[in-house]
């Protein structure tokens, strides 16, 4: 069994280091996608506010309908709304790295079908200010919902379980919906628990207050790139998010698996902190581009 760091160490530490199969294309949950949203919002300059809402002035749901959505928040699980459509793209939401062995990225990432290379694509194509008007839109909607899944740690890693959605689990002390598997309850569980929030589809009512924390904690993180927040989310998934009792390489227990209070304790402080991280670092990346976009087009 690996073997986590000390309590009041675990956040810095991980932070400090900065360093195939198609699963089920949900992350965090609409609550935590909302929140990340809601934060980046918050967080956005003037100019990149201006580009976000002529960016969504016209956008279209999934039926090819007007969608009057406005904000980041709003937009931010377009991704997870066109599951089962031909827009779908499954394998963009992860990078599932082997969290026992190495492979080269080629193996978890074909193609470049995969979360950390679309996120620099999306980026570039978010940037281009030549670009066709739907191309942009379609980039910023998945740019949102990708930054928050590569922060989700079970995002970043995968044990031959489908990134934990194959792994049954039980919250010691949390009544849950149905069957839950480790997957779920990071996306979905713990966010509540995390962010002390009941409602399921909505950002929680202190928003504002979390937006100045996000800041900060960004601020001591660093904004960093695709590829280390990655990294990042890999080391908590072998740390912390796969440290339960009878874990082991490349097997999928088949008995339901109780996460203790000490376990969910330590997953709660980091899922607060990756859903914070998401939304600053979301925010840094479209005031930097898009900025930059709106002295290109003043020149």
């Amino acid at each position: 069994m690996m073997r986590l760091p000390g309590k009041n160490n675990v956040l810095v530490g991980f932070l400090a280091i900065a360093w195939s199969c198609v699963p089920s294309a949900w992350a965090w949950g609409g609550q935590g996608h909302r929140t990340i949203g809601a934060i980046a919002d918050r967080l956005l300059s003037s100019a990149a506010r201006a580009a976000v809402a002529q960016l969504l002035s016209g956008d279209l749901d999934k039926s090819g309908k007007l969608s009057g959505r406005s904000t980041l928040a709003a937009v931010s699980d377009w991704a997870d709304e066109i599951s089962g459509t031909p827009a779908a793209r499954p394998r963009w939401h992860y990078d599932d790295v082997p969290i026992c062995g190495s492979v080269p990225k080629a193996h978890y990432c074909p193609g470049r079908q995969c979360n950390t290379e679309q996120l620099k694509r999306l980026i570039r194509v978010l940037a281009d200010t030549r670009a066709a008007s739907r191309d942009r839109n379609e980039a910023l909607k998945w740019l949102v919902h990708l930054v928050g899944d590569i922060h989700q740690p079970l995002h970043a890693a995968d044990n031959g379980d489908r990134g934990g959605n194959r792994v049954p689990v039980a919250l010691a002390g949390v009544r849950t919906r149905g069957r839950e598997s480790l997957h779920r309850a990071w996306d979905n569980d713990l966010v509540r628990l995390a962010l002390h929030a009941p409602e399921r589809r909505q950002p929680p009512a202190d928003i504002e207050a979390l937006a100045r924390e996000a800041a900060s904690l960004v601020e001591h993180a660093g904004p960093g790139s695709p590829d280390s927040w990655a990294l990042e989310s890999h080391r908590l998934a072998r740390n912390v998010a796969y440290h339960y009792r009878v874990f082991a390489c490349d097997a999928v227990p088949q008995d339901i698996v109780v996460l203790d209070r000490d376990y969910q304790q330590q997953a709660e402080a980091i899922v607060r902190e990756r859903v914070l991280l998401a939304g600053a670092r979301l925010a840094a990346v479209l005031n930097r581009i898009l900025t930059e976009s709106a002295g290109q087009r003043s020149l």
